[in-house]
């Protein structure tokens, strides 16, 4: 199996979410993992039969796919673009899925270029919910 499928299994197709969770895992525990080494990348593609280097160029490619799509991207839509109290707002609640705050903003871009107000009406629905 070419590994740059090995990895789509991985992220979204996985059949075996043993395997899905054990790289997610790494990921959480390795936020900024070395080459080499025992807690590495290279030494986590070996333990599951990837070869490393084309499970690195996999992980490229796959930032680089994150990066180079989505609403925002796709739209030429940027940070001057969107309303800044709302981007502000995005970028808070959006650090509940990520340490990152250039991919908070990055993920607050893409809704705020779909609904303006976006963030606005998140917090509108999530205090009715409360209620």
């Amino acid at each position: 199996m070419k590994t740059i499928r090995k990895i789509a299994k991985f992220l979204g197709e996985a059949t075996d979410p043993e395997l899905k969770m054990k790289l997610m895992t790494f990921f959480k525990e390795n936020p900024e993992p070395s080459d080499e080494g025992e807690g590495g990348v290279h030494a986590f593609a070996e333990k599951e039969g990837i070869d490393p280097h084309e499970f690195e160029e996999s992980i490229y490619a796959i930032l680089g796919s994150f990066f180079g799509a989505g609403f925002a991207y796709e739209n030429d839509f940027t940070e001057e673009d969107a309303d800044p109290e709302q981007l502000k707002m995005g970028i808070k609640v959006e650090m509940e899925h990520t340490s990152d705050p250039l991919i908070a903003k990055r993920i607050s871009l893409d809704h705020l270029q779909e609904i303006p107000d976006y963030y606005t009406r998140l917090a509108k629905m999530e205090a009715e919910a409360e209620s």
